[in-house]
């Protein structure tokens, strides 16, 4: 009954032309800053025209925003810069595996060896000046600063 209720009146704001409010999500019409004729709120690559929209890893970015591998971007903010360099420098020589109170986050060579060392930094300079980014896709599973999203089960 409720849910016949809710639809009739729905139907009604519709045909009586009211705006109906409290529905999320981007409004169509917004700007396309990149000129490849897909809006910024609906673009997952907001500075690069990507008519297709690709993006074949599903992180909310598409390919044309994806500048090399960011497995270094111990600051979450999406790129490999300084922010990153000073948290190795902060974290050089820990060993979170001898001692866990201590923090690891510049541990990025692949190993996962709970340890930040010489082969962290020869990834961060490998990886140094790469970013992913910015996409204009917003949702609760994706951060359009990093790119990185939640993919839905």
């Amino acid at each position: 009954m409720k849910v016949r209720l809710m639809a009739i009146s729905f139907g009604f704001f519709l045909v009586v032309g009211l705006p109906v409010t409290g529905f999320a999500g981007p409004v169509p019409g917004g700007a396309d800053t990149d000129g490849d004729g897909v809006e910024d709120a609906f673009d997952d690559c907001t500075t690069t025209a990507n008519a297709d929209q690709a993006d074949a890893d599903h992180n909310g970015c598409g390919d044309a925003c994806a500048f090399g591998t960011i497995a270094c971007d111990s600051s979450g903010d999406g790129k490999v810069g300084s922010p990153d360099f000073t948290l190795f420098l902060a974290q050089l020589g820990n060993d979170c595996d001898f001692q866990p109170s201590l923090s690891c986050t510049a541990d990025c060579d692949g190993s996962n060896d709970n340890k930040v060392g010489g082969p962290d930094f020869t990834a961060l300079i490998a990886e140094l000046g790469n970013s992913q980014g910015p996409s204009g896709i917003t949702s609760a599973l994706c951060d359009p600063v990093t790119c990185g999203c939640t993919p839905a089960l």
